[in-house]
């Protein structure tokens, strides 16, 4: 499922359904396929539509995460299926908007691992990581953000229902 495709979740289930997703073992979503930095920065032509992509993790103004959630909530009720994250970027957070190629700012893996049990009540059975494209940040230049997030939740795994 994709935001871009339909915003709309009802449409979403519904079209879903009818490819036959509620047999499915699992549905898959993204919460974005590049660093939020690099479509601030405007230099990659990967990166070249426009929105806001950057999440506020206060979940006060959107985009937001819990905006993004409850979309989520909605079709894994609707569907009667688990979602897997997918793409989901490497990029480190930052007040700055942008960065540069391998070093773009983002904050999903932070707020991921650090609100894990938010995503397993919309419905998330994991989320897999990865760039989308060239140029952005990768585990070999996030500063180790993602090798400290993964090895804390490893010694105190969060359980699914």
């Amino acid at each position: 499922m994709s935001g871009w495709a339909d915003g709309d979740p009802k449409a979403i289930i519904k079209f879903m359904l009818a490819v036959g997703a509620g047999e499915a073992d699992m549905v898959t979503t993204d919460t974005l396929d590049r660093d939020a930095g690099c479509f601030e920065a405007g230099q990659d032509q990967n990166c070249a539509r426009g929105g806001s992509f950057y999440w506020d993790e206060t979940n006060k103004t959107s985009p937001n995460f819990h905006e993004h959630l409850a979309w989520v909530k909605t079709i894994t009720t609707g569907i009667g299926r688990p979602m897997l994250w997918w793409q989901t970027p490497f990029g480190v957070p930052s007040d700055t908007p942008g960065g540069t190629p391998g070093h773009y700012r983002d904050n999903r893996v932070r707020y991921i691992f650090s609100h894990i049990q938010e995503f397993i009540d919309a419905g998330g059975v994991g989320a897999a990581f990865g760039t989308g494209a060239g140029n952005q940040t990768y585990i070999d230049s996030d500063g180790d953000q993602f090798k400290t997030a993964v090895t804390k939740y490893l010694a105190a795994p969060v359980a699914l229902p």
